[in-house]
């Protein structure tokens, strides 16, 4: 079970300037391979430096794969209608893939938030059948060396990829964003892993797993899945009362972030094509307030002393069995010493032993 971290790129830092702060989070995935981790990904947000500012997972990627040697780098994840032309992913896969080889893990997302659809230029509405048009085709051309298509949202006369790809990711593996029922529907239909934020009891994120797997195994019946990639904010430390102190200090701010970019208190998720599950969530929020949704977050959160953290991932893990944690050390504002301590306790004393857990798991399976 590999064990690695989600960046989010978050400057809500008093003083302290975007470029500074790019700086120190970069310095956090260096730091990640120091301490023990398997993986880094990041993810992409645009415009809104209070909640995530990436432009260009796939440009950073590239840099982090260059300052470190063994650990893996990944989009976490590339969101497809932004893009335009499925062409220019195509070339920037195939780059990275030539260069990083199995160290490139590769995740595809459609985006959940109005204001960065509006900027773009880009209608929400048409979100899942861009998405659905364009992965497939991304896929194909990094398959087959060739790009060539007409769909209704994307029309490219036959091109030749160069730097020709190597090798595809359909029979090796890829990513894609699971955080409403068709969204993972729509991940097991490509064949993708699912990549879900924890956001609820995990009762919910199980059913969830069992519904992707069980449309994975009828769509793809000779294709095992992978393990699932699961995000969640944490924080470590020796001392359980501090622990769940800066817990919930950071974890409170950051959700509270989470509701302004996403505009979940608004009443505009129902008349969105392919968003309407997510009215029922701003609904609960309006109906208990932030400050109450933000306590029911924290809690779905596996943050604490190292013991505590093990415990909660085995409870996920011995109920939907094998899962892939991306952790979330960086976000609200904490300061960079709490976050690289925090990191450094983590793969010490966390990764090992949730590796061992998976290790378990996979045996037994």
């Amino acid at each position: 079970m590999e064990v690695g971290l989600q960046f989010i790129f978050q400057n809500t830092h008093e003083g302290m300037s975007d470029a500074e702060m790019f700086r120190q989070e970069s310095d956090l995935a260096i730091l990640a391979e120091e301490v023990g981790m398997d993986f880094v990904q990041a993810p992409e947000h645009h415009f809104d430096p209070g909640y995530s500012m990436m432009p260009d997972g796939m440009q950073w990627i590239a840099y982090i794969g260059a300052r470190t040697s063994r650990i893996k780098v990944g989009t976490g994840a590339i969101i497809v209608p932004w893009w335009g032309n499925p062409l220019r992913v195509v070339e920037k896969i195939a780059m990275l893939d030539i260069l990083l080889g199995d160290r490139f893990t590769l995740g595809f997302g459609r985006g959940l938030a109005r204001k960065e659809y509006e900027t773009f230029g880009v209608d929400m509405n048409e979100s899942r059948q861009r998405f659905d048009q364009a992965v497939p085709l991304i896929l194909d051309a990094l398959e087959t060396g060739i790009a060539e298509w007409d769909t209704e949202f994307f029309t490219q006369p036959r091109t030749e990829i160069h730097p020709r790809p190597e090798r595809g990711f359909r029979d090796r593996g890829f990513y894609s964003v699971a955080m409403s029922p068709d969204s993972t529907i729509a991940a097991a239909d490509l064949g993708g892993t699912m990549m879900s934020f924890v956001q609820l009891p995990w009762e919910q994120h199980h059913e969830a797993v069992e519904a992707w797997r069980t449309r994975f195994a009828e769509v793809h019946p000779d294709k095992k899945p992978g393990a699932p990639v699961f995000s969640d904010f944490t924080f470590c430390h020796a001392d359980a009362a501090y622990a769940e102190e800066m817990a919930y200090k950071y974890l409170t701010k950051y959700y509270k972030t989470v509701i302004r970019h996403y505009d979940f208190d608004g009443s505009h998720w129902g008349d969105t094509k392919g968003y309407t599950s997510y009215q029922g969530a701003s609904d609960a929020i309006n109906a208990v307030g932030v400050d109450a949704a933000a306590e029911g977050f924290v809690q779905t959160q596996a943050w604490g002393t190292p013991d505590q953290i093990i415990e909660t991932w085995t409870r996920r893990v011995e109920m939907s069995g094998e899962l892939r944690p991306a952790l979330a050390v960086s976000y609200a504002g904490m300061p960079f010493e709490l976050a690289r301590e925090s990191l450094t306790l983590l793969g010490k004393e966390v990764a090992p032993a949730l590796r061992e857990l998976g290790a378990k798991v996979s045996v037994s399976a």
